[in-house]
C-alpha cells in the first residue's frame, strides 16, 4: 500500500545508504507481519502509528549513536555546510573589498600594500568559512537534539502520526526551488555581516577639499550594538528556515506560519530601528542635506515624517506580500 511505502521511504532515507536497502526490506517484512492478510487503510494507519516516528525507527537501526549529527542528517548537513559556507565566504570576501576600496591602507611600498590586502582576503575567508559552519552546525544540533523533524515535539505536547508522511513527488507551484532559498540566505547573511562586522560601510561618501574620501557612517555603532543580539537571533531563525525548507522541498503548512511570524517579527525590529533616533548619526543627515542643497533641520523633519514611514511601508508591504503568496502555496499542505 501507498502508506507502506511512504513509511519505509521516511524511515530509510534518515539511513546510511548501505544499508537502506536490508532495512527497507527488514521493515516492510515487520509491518507486513503486523498486519491481517488483507488490511484496511485504518489497519494500516493504526499500525504504523504504534511503530512512531520514522526518525526515532530510524535510529533504533544505526548501531553506533556517538554522533553530533546523525546519519539521518548528516547528507543534508553537509550540503547546507557547503552551500551556507560559501555564501558566508562570498559576502566576506565582497566587504573585505569594499572596505579597502572605499579606505584603502596607505603604505610606504606597493609589495606592503598587497600584502595587507591578501591576509585581509585570507581573514576574510576563515572567518567566513568559521561562522558558517558554526550556525549550520548549531541548528542542526538543535534539529537533531530536539526530534522536532521527527514529528514529537515535547514542548507542545505533540506525537508522530502517519497523518504527516507525504508523497515526496512534490508538485504544483508550492516547490521551493534551492535558489530562491539561496537568495534569501544570501541577502541575510550580507545584511547580517554588514551591520555586525562593517556597520562604517553603510555610509555617504562624498569627496573632501582635499580630494579625500570622507565616509559619514549613518549608524551610530554604540548604540546599534544594542540591536545586534537580535539581528544575530534573526540571522539564525532565517538559517533554520532555509534548512527547513531545503529539507522539505515544499511550502506546507508550518513553513508557511513560519515564514508569515518571520516576517511580522522583522517588520517590527525594522520599525522600532527606524523611530530610534539615538541609532542614527545627526551627521550623515547634516552632510546629505548639504549635499543636496536642503537645510539639516528640513531635512531631518522630511526624514521623521516621511522617509521613515516610506521605507517601513515598503518593508510592510512585501512582507505581507510574501507571507501570503506563502501561505497559498502551503495551504494545501498540511504536514
Amino acid at each position: 500500500m501507498k502508506m507502506i511505502d511512504q513509511y519505509v521511504y521516511a524511515v530509510t532515507k534518515y539511513l546510511p545508504a548501505d544499508s537502506r536497502e536490508d532495512v527497507g526490506k527488514e521493515l516492510r517484512a515487520n509491518i507486513e507481519d503486523m498486519l491481517p492478510d488483507e488490511p484496511t487503510e485504518d489497519e494500516v494507519y493504526q499500525v504504523l502509528k504504534k511503530l512512531g516516528s520514522p526518525i526515532k525507527l530510524a535510529d533504533e537501526y544505526i548501531p553506533q549513536k556517538r554522533y553530533l549529527i546523525g546519519p539521518g542528517y548528516y547528507d543534508r548537513y553537509i550540503m547546507t555546510l557547503k552551500t551556507v559556507i560559501g555564501i558566508c565566504i562570498v559576502v566576506f570576501i565582497s566587504l573585505e573589498m569594499i572596505s579597502w576600496i572605499s579606505n584603502p591602507e596607505i603604505t610606504d611600498s606597493l609589495s606592503g600594500y598587497l600584502a595587507g590586502m591578501i591576509s585581509g582576503l585570507i581573514s576574510a575567508v576563515l572567518e567566513g568559512a568559521i561562522q558558517g559552519a558554526l550556525w549550520v552546525t548549531l541548528v542542526f544540533v538543535i534539529l537533531e537534539k530536539t526530534g522536532i523533524e521527527s514529528g514529537d515535539i515535547p514542548i507542545l505536547n505533540k506525537k508522530w502520526s502517519p497523518d504527516e508522511l507525504k508523497d515526496m513527488s512534490v508538485q504544483g507551484n508550492n516547490r521551493i526551488t534551492r535558489g530562491e532559498t539561496v537568495i534569501s540566505l544570501f541577502m541575510t547573511v550580507l545584511f547580517t555581516a554588514l551591520l555586525y562586522f562593517k556597520p562604517h560601510l553603510i555610509a555617504l561618501y562624498l569627496k573632501g577639499e582635499s580630494g579625500n574620501t570622507e565616509i559619514f557612517p549613518l549608524f551610530q555603532s554604540d548604540r546599534l550594538r544594542i540591536y545586534i543580539p537580535v539581528i544575530l537571533l534573526f540571522t539564525v531563525l532565517q538559517l533554520g528556515m532555509f534548512i527547513g525548507k531545503f529539507m522539505k522541498g515544499y511550502w506546507n503548512r508550518p513553513l508557511s506560519a513560519a515564514n508569515a511570524a518571520y516576517n511580522m517579527a522583522s517588520c517590527i525590529l525594522i520599525a522600532v530601528m527606524l523611530t530610534d533616533k539615538l541609532l542614527f548619526n545627526q551627521e550623515f543627515f547634516t552632510r546629505m542635506a548639504l549635499y543636496l542643497n536642503e537645510t539639516p533641520k528640513h531635512y531631518m523633519a522630511l526624514w521623521e515624517n516621511r522617509i521613515i514611514w516610506v521605507i517601513l511601508g515598503i518593508f510592510v508591504v512585501i512582507a505581507v506580500w510574501d507571507s501570503i503568496a506563502v501561505w497559498i502555496k502551503g495551504f494545501g499542505k498540511k504536514g
